[in-house]
């Protein structure tokens, strides 16, 4: 018996030869691009930073039940893993936007929010 080994023409070879280089820069080590710093342990959520608000297609926004100007109102998030509670006191009102001066933590700040995607819960004080 004998073994004969057919030799691939040229055109073959090149492919197989480009299909070889190709595949070896794919399975090649690349080098490793990880973030260097750390990241935040925990959100950073309050008066210095912004507040959580998500923001969906929604019909027509809305604000609580009596959230009118000179009323004051104690909101606490679900946020996780810590919850965030501070009082404030509605100043103008715009569709779902409050302008609201918040107090929390000796600090005080007034900023303009939507009010109805804020994640948490409103209570009148």
């Amino acid at each position: 018996m004998q073994i004969t080994l057919a030799t691939p023409s040229r055109g073959k070879f090149a492919l197989m030869l480009i299909a070889g280089l190709l595949l070896a820069g794919v399975v090649a080590p690349q080098a490793i691009r990880a973030q260097r710093a750390a990241a935040p342990p925990v959100a950073q959520v309050g008066l210095g930073a912004p507040l959580p608000v998500y923001v969906v297609n929604e019909a027509r926004p809305s604000l609580p039940d009596g959230f009118v100007p000179g009323t004051s109102w104690k909101f606490t998030t679900w946020t996780v893993p810590t919850t965030l509670t501070f009082s404030a006191t509605v100043e103008k009102t715009s569709g779902g936007w409050a302008y609201l001066t918040v107090e929390a933590n000796a600090s005080r700040a007034s900023k303009w929010y939507y009010v109805p995607q804020m994640p948490g819960g409103w209570e009148k004080l």
